[in-house]
């Protein structure tokens, strides 16, 4: 008996914060972030920006969208996160589903208070197996 391929996740875009993985069999996009800190709070509008762009160009409904900030440079500095509420809706609205992975219990408790001010629904976990099971259930 052979064994099946799975293809792997196809990179869409990368720069020196994030690289976009589309996984058209689960249905999943990734957004991975690299541990390089921003230089400036406009170095993160524009990454960020970019970053919007990409994803709607990708028909967002179609997708549930897997965030991977566990080499995330921890920040929680005032200007950093106005910017962030900011970002955040554009950036996470219209997928089916998502969810965010992290490294820390303080990781997960700063994604959860997002979570919280935006309204938008998500799985925080360090656990990878189980946001994957999340990301790819029906309804």
């Amino acid at each position: 008996m052979s064994e099946r391929l799975v293809p792997a996740p196809k990179l869409i875009w990368q720069n020196d914060h994030y690289t976009v993985l589309l996984d058209a069999t689960l249905g999943i996009v990734w957004n991975v972030r690299s541990g390089r800190p921003f230089a400036s709070l406009e170095e993160l509008e524009a990454v960020k920006a970019a970053l919007c762009h990409c994803l709607d160009g990708l028909g967002r409904s179609r997708y549930a969208l897997l965030v991977d900030v566990r080499a995330a440079p921890g920040r929680n500095d005032p200007s950093f996160e106005a910017a962030m509420d900011r970002i955040r809706p554009r950036w996470l609205r219209g997928f089916r589903r998502v969810g965010v992975l992290v490294q820390s219990v303080v990781g997960a408790m700063q994604i959860q208070r997002y979570a919280r001010q935006d309204g938008i629904e998500r799985l925080v976990t360090a656990d990878e197996s189980a946001l994957l099971r999340y990301l790819t259930e029906e309804g």
